[in-house]
């Protein structure tokens, strides 16, 4: 069920699929009444995807966090940014911190994010992220300048309250290694 409730893709193409069958259907029997079939799919597909958008489901909201957290990382705004981790997230913390001691954020850009499924076997439920992010910064001592690098993330979420908060983090190819 989520999958429907995820992407909007998945509702168009059953759509697709079904005015397709209908479609051959009436050039076959040529009867009128598959037009009423017709008309009734497409009011079910543009209603499955307004529940689509109404609907946030747990990993959009886990998504809807990253581009937040990214958010605060362009803005460099420390405090946003350490909103986000779990106080139980130490060395997730410790290492925004030196982040923004060591560099100056001017643009960031998420590819390839994907989210796992959510672990509702642990309680409280957890999830993890994976995702590029083509980081812009520059450096505060002026060791290295103005540099735009690609950095592997994987973040580890636990829901806390009503919000996902990071526990904890891995980062590939980062300066200084973060």
């Amino acid at each position: 069920m989520t999958i429907l409730l995820e992407s909007t893709v998945s509702i168009i193409l059953l759509g697709i699929a079904a005015e397709v069958v209908l479609l051959v259907t009436l050039l076959l029997t040529g009867r009128g009444v598959v037009l009423v079939g017709m008309v009734g799919t497409v009011v079910l597909v543009a209603a499955g995807v307004g529940l689509e958008w109404l609907v946030v489901t747990q990993r959009e909201r886990v998504e809807a966090e990253i581009y937040q957290i990214a958010a605060a990382f362009e803005t460099n705004d420390l405090d946003a940014v350490l909103d986000h981790c779990s106080p139980s997230a130490v060395h997730s913390r410790s290492e925004a911190r030196r982040a923004f001691g060591l560099v100056q954020f001017t643009k960031l850009k998420i590819t390839e994010l994907k989210i796992e499924r959510i672990d509702r076997r642990t309680d409280p439920p957890t999830t993890k992220a994976h995702f590029v992010v083509l980081v812009s910064a520059m450096d505060r001592d002026g060791s290295f300048g103005h540099v735009t690098r690609p950095i592997w993330f994987n973040l580890d979420f636990r829901l806390e309250g009503d919000r996902w908060m990071i526990t904890g983090h891995e980062l590939e190819n980062a300066p200084y290694g973060f």
